[in-house]
C-alpha cells in the first residue's frame, strides 16, 4: 500500500488527500490478513506526512477455548507521521531525527508505504482472548474433545482439592455464599 506523496509535499502545510481503500494486499504473516478496506487521510505536516484513518482488515485467529482457527474482521486505526528523507524540491538529503523509525519514512522517490503501520494496527486490534463464537464450549479437560462438535462421556465432577477445607467448614461455606 504505497502512495506517491510528492504533490502533498510540494503543497503548503495542511494540504490533505483522502484515499478510499478496498484492495487485496500481500498476506501479512502473523495474522494472514490479505484485504484492507476503509478510508485514510494523508496530510502534509512540518516534517513529512501524517497518515490517519480507520480500516477494516480480515484476520485468522485461533479460538482461545477450542483452539480452532476462524476468520475475523478487525477495525484498525492508523495515526502515524512519516518523515521525509529528501527535500521534494531540491532532492537534497534531509536530517532525520534519531528517534525516527525507518519503517515510517518517505523514501527518496517520495513513496510512502503504510504496510508496516497496517500490520502493527492489525496485531494490536486482535482480541486478547479471541472466541470463534460467544458461546464456544471449548475443549473437554479430560479427553480433549471439542465440545462444539460433539459431546463426550467424561465426568467433569472433579473438585479442586484446595477448596476442601472451605467446603467442609460450615462457617466458611456460609460466608462464601454471602
Amino acid at each position: 500500500m504505497q502512495f506517491n506523496v510528492a504533490h502533498l509535499l510540494k503543497g503548503s502545510v495542511g494540504t490533505t488527500q483522502v484515499y478510499t481503500l478496498d484492495t487485496p494486499i500481500a498476506t501479512l504473516e502473523e495474522t494472514k490478513t490479505d484485504r484492507v478496506c476503509g478510508r485514510i487521510q494523508l496530510m502534509h505536516v512540518n516534517d513529512g506526512v501524517w497518515v490517519s484513518g480507520l480500516l477494516d482488515a480480515n484476520a485468522v485467529c485461533s479460538c482461545s477455548r477450542c483452539l480452532q482457527e476462524f476468520h475475523l474482521t478487525l477495525r484498525c486505526q492508523l495515526d502515524d507521521v512519516y518523515s521525509q528523507v529528501v527535500d521534494v524540491a531540491t532532492g537534497a538529503p534531509l536530517p532525520i531525527s534519531p528517534d525516527a523509525d525507518s519503517d515510517f519514512t518517505i523514501d527518496d522517490h517520495h513513496i510512502l508505504d503504510i504496510t508496516e503501520a497496517v500490520r502493527q494496527s492489525v496485531i494490536v486490534a486482535i482480541p486478547m482472548k479471541p472466541l470463534c463464537q460467544p458461546s464456544c464450549a471449548g475443549l473437554c479437560p479430560e479427553c480433549g474433545a471439542n465440545r462444539n462438535q460433539a459431546s463426550c462421556a467424561c465426568q467433569s465432577t472433579r473438585t479442586d482439592t484446595r477448596w476442601t477445607p472451605i467446603l467442609r467448614d460450615p462457617v466458611l461455606r456460609r460466608a462464601s455464599r454471602e
